[in-house]
């Protein structure tokens, strides 16, 4: 397990949330990537819950090991879930976040999250 992967469990775990076990930020991007997209062709609404992405079947795609983490959390919405994980993300990685948006690599849903957030993603990243 990676050092990315422990401290953004941890971050989540502090919440009473669960994740996968990811390798670093791009793979955390990725499953975050598929949720939102399953979220957002399920309608967006902000009360769904991940119960009912799941009962829907919506989450093609998404691992068995991801699948497993997701299906403990029930009745936890989808929109507080994905701002919950890029909220940690960003406590542990935020240099690799802003290496990702200065690259033009982060996807839309989370630099609105993190700006949201009040996370300011401009400054320079250091490389």
């Amino acid at each position: 397990m990676s050092d990315f992967s422990e401290n953004w469990e941890q971050c989540m775990h502090s919440s009473g949330l669960l994740v996968p076990n990811v390798e670093d930020a791009n793979e955390a991007l990725e499953f975050l990537h598929q949720v939102h997209s399953a979220w957002e062709n399920s309608g967006g609404e902000a009360e769904l819950t991940i119960a009912g992405l799941l009962a829907a079947g919506a989450l093609v795609g998404v691992d068995e090991g991801a699948l497993a983490v997701l299906g403990q959390l029930g009745e936890i919405a989808v929109a507080a879930y994905l701002s919950a994980c890029i909220s940690c993300m960003a406590s542990v990685a935020l240099e690799d976040i802003k290496s990702l948006f200065a690259n033009n690599e982060l996807p839309d849903f989370v630099v609105a999250e993190l700006e949201g957030q009040g996370v300011d993603l401009t400054n320079e990243a250091v490389a």
